[in-house]
C-alpha cells in the first residue's frame, strides 16, 4: 500500500504530466500547417507573396507593411475562376484568437479587404493569413511578421 503523502505526490505528477502533454499537443498543431509539406503557401516579401499551384497563380499583396493596431489593405489576384470563400489570420507563435479579414470581389479574380492586428507581448509576431477558396479543400497560406513598434 501506498502512503497517503506519496500518492499525493504522484496524482500531481500525473496531473502536470497530463497538463503538459496537452500544451505540447496545442503547440504542435499550430506549426503543423509549415511542417505539412503543403505547397499552397508562401512567405511575403517586400509585401509581396505568390504561390504557383495546379497550374494557378495565386498573388497576395499589402498596401503597406503590416502595423499592430492599424487598418492593414489586402489584395488578392487569382485565376477568374476561382472564388473567396473566407479569409482570417491566426498569430503562429502566440495564441490571438481569428482574426477575420473583410474581403469583397472587385472584378473577376481580383479581391480586396481589410484587418487590424491586436497588440502581443511578444517583439515579433508571427501571424498566418488562412484563405479557404470555394470547392477546395485545402486552404492557401500566407505568412508575415509584425514588430513592435
Amino acid at each position: 500500500m501506498i502512503p497517503v503523502k506519496k500518492q499525493g505526490y504522484i496524482a500531481f505528477a500525473l496531473f502536470l504530466a497530463v497538463i503538459i502533454a496537452f500544451f505540447a499537443l496545442r503547440e504542435g498543431k499550430t506549426d503543423n500547417d509549415t511542417s505539412m509539406g503543403l505547397v499552397n503557401q508562401c512567405e511575403f516579401v517586400n509585401s509581396l507573396c505568390q504561390i504557383n499551384h495546379n497550374d494557378n497563380v495565386v498573388l497576395s499583396t499589402f498596401s503597406s507593411i503590416p502595423e499592430v493596431e492599424a487598418s492593414i489593405t489586402v489584395n488578392f489576384s487569382l485565376p477568374p475562376f476561382m472564388d473567396i470563400d473566407s479569409v482570417w489570420i491566426e498569430g503562429v507563435n502566440m495564441y490571438m484568437g481569428k482574426v477575420p479579414v473583410l474581403v469583397e470581389k472587385t472584378e473577376p479574380g481580383i479581391w480586396s479587404g481589410w484587418f487590424m492586428l491586436g497588440v502581443c507581448s511578444e517583439p515579433v509576431m508571427r501571424w498566418k493569413m488562412v484563405m479557404y477558396v470555394k470547392n477546395s479543400n485545402q486552404p492557401y497560406l500566407f505568412f508575415f511578421d509584425t514588430k513592435m513598434p
